[in-house]
């Protein structure tokens, strides 16, 4: 014991400091320019200096002040603030943010968080007070994270059901390609072709009938005062809209017939690129087969590599394998994947606890909720301001010290204003109808887990697995098992609350209390 203290060279890891210092920096955004026009920066900015103002942090530097989507971590301020982070001479310890929502909503906003974590810079919300210096609080966090992020993708897809439809029935919904305006008839929105038009017109016959290549068509195409460069003349011979056939996204590969003007006809346009009824001319793809979908997801234990996929000819049997020269991991992929399914067996939630784990996570959601009333006090006593703004600018206008002019310009402001705090009131909770379908999604998935992945596709089983396994999984041959290296943390958590049920005595699980949250929904 009196001699460990040389052995501590030896030693391995290394215990955790957090360092708390009241430095600070604060990041405002909106989601599109007709919020930026209303008052939410200010309504945010403002929380945030009452924040740090009560809590006596110095704000070293602000960031956003304008309209970034939180589903694209490319936004030029986020990323300014993220190097401000990096290089300052400032000893930042934390990001004020109105919502967690405000500060990202996509599949990399738990990562980002824990790398911040890492620097020691936490992400602390004005309105939603969640403790991250413990395990339940990092929890906490990295749900409203993943609700945010299903909340982007409930939208996206009923955006993209209205979409499809509108396509369907040859509708195009955006703006249109060059050479077509959109003009108004008795009411009805049309698409036809304009002046420009009749040039692009020439270019697909200058390309069909004269062979011409796109250097010369580029060439051509000055005479007639475009500069167009060669991708751009690309992208217009390639779209398929010319000749009145529409392709988007929410087609999911399918081709529709649209109503537009057609510039060129489907003959003209099959020609110009080089495509006839009898022979295709171009790149093939090739089909990811369903049986190696755990290639580059899955690496060797020996040599850390990933493993790739291969048929073996003749054979037609799968094959995982490591390229690393003398490693010889080489192993029949319906073998390994079943010792995958095996592993997801892990995971898989007993569902006659599905009502307490539902009652379980509503309440711990709840118990959540119930914390942002301090948060609500604020939020009344900025509105309690701005009505005895009103009026007092109603007296004043009454009393004729003010014009007619200036009352309805300050009067439509401050009521912007009163509209844009109610509606930051009304996303400051979660909405319980919304939580009861992300908890029942949640657990069907848990419960079916390696049913999913055997019954799905290439796609649908890499989708699972990054899902579940964020920093992919490794194959051991000599113990002929698979491992993972991260694991999803709300599913992992669920299954080990699962497996505590079940220690119960079947007749007490009945009564079970869930005394992790101390009380029942009221």
């Amino acid at each position: 014991m009196e001699t460990n203290h040389l052995f501590k060279t030896f030693g391995k890891g290394s215990k955790l400091t957090r360092i708390e210092t009241n430095e600070c920096v604060v990041y405002t955004r909106v989601s599109s320019a007709k919020q930026m026009d209303g008052l939410s920066l200010d309504v945010q900015m403002k929380g945030a200096n009452e924040y740090a103002e009560r809590h006596k942090l110095i704000v070293r530097e602000y960031f956003g002040g304008t309209y970034e989507s939180a589903a694209k971590d490319e936004r030029k301020e986020f990323q300014r603030m993220l190097a401000y982070l990096k290089k300052t001479k400032y000893k930042i310890s934390k990001i004020l943010v109105y919502s967690l929502e405000r500060f990202s909503r996509n599949d990399n906003s738990i990562w980002l968080s824990m790398q911040l974590r890492k620097l020691g810079i936490e992400i602390i919300s004005t309105t939603q007070p969640i403790d991250t210096t413990n395990p339940a609080g990092v929890m906490q966090q990295k749900m409203l994270f993943m609700f945010g992020e299903m909340d982007n993708a409930l939208r996206r897809q009923k955006s993209m059901a209205g979409v499809k439809e509108h396509l369907i029935q040859g509708e195009w919904v955006t703006s249109p390609p060059v050479g077509f305006d959109v003009i108004k008839h008795n009411k009805e929105r049309k698409i036809v072709a304009n002046d420009l038009g009749l040039t692009i017109k020439k270019m697909f016959y200058w390309k069909a009938k004269e062979r011409m290549p796109n250097v010369e068509i580029q060439k051509r195409l000055t005479s007639y005062g475009l500069n167009y460069c060669l991708r751009r003349i690309g992208e217009i011979l390639a779209n398929p809209f010319y000749c009145g056939k529409m392709v988007h996204k929410a087609l999911e590969g399918e081709v529709a017939d649209g109503k537009h003007e057609k510039i060129v006809s489907e003959a003209i346009f099959l020609e110009a690129n080089n495509i006839m009824a009898e022979k295709k001319l171009g790149l093939q793809t090739k089909k990811e087969r369903t049986e190696i979908a755990l290639k580059r997801f899955m690496k060797c234990a020996s040599c850390n590599q990933p493993m790739r996929g291969y048929i073996a000819k003749g054979y037609e049997m799968p094959y995982y394998k490591c390229n690393t020269p003398g490693c010889k991991c080489n192993r029949n992929a319906n073998e390994v994947n079943n010792r995958f399914a095996g592993m997801l067996e892990g995971f898989k939630i007993d569902d006659q606890y599905i009502p307490l784990l539902k009652e379980q996570l509503f309440l711990t959601f709840q118990e959540h909720n119930a914390s942002l009333k301090d948060n609500e006090e604020m939020i009344k006593r900025q509105l309690t301001d701005i009505r005895q703004k009103l009026d007092r600018l109603e007296e004043r206008f009454i009393v004729e010290e003010l014009t007619a002019d200036l009352y309805h310009k300050y009067k439509s402001k401050f009521e912007k204003e009163m509209e844009e705090i109610e509606e930051q009131k009304a996303n400051n909770k979660i909405e319980m109808s919304k939580l009861e379908d992300y908890i029942t999604v949640s657990l069907e998935f848990a419960c079916n887990l390696r049913e999913m992945w055997a019954l799905g596709d290439y796609a649908q089983r890499q989708e699972l697995q990054n899902a579940l396994f964020e920093g992919g999984i490794v194959y051991d041959r000599k113990k002929d098992e698979c491992r993972s290296t991260g694991n999803n943390e709300f599913i992992t958590e669920i299954a080990r609350i699962s497996g505590n049920f079940g220690i119960f005595p079947t007749a007490n699980k009945k009564n079970l209390m869930l005394t992790s949250v101390g009380a029942g929904r009221a």
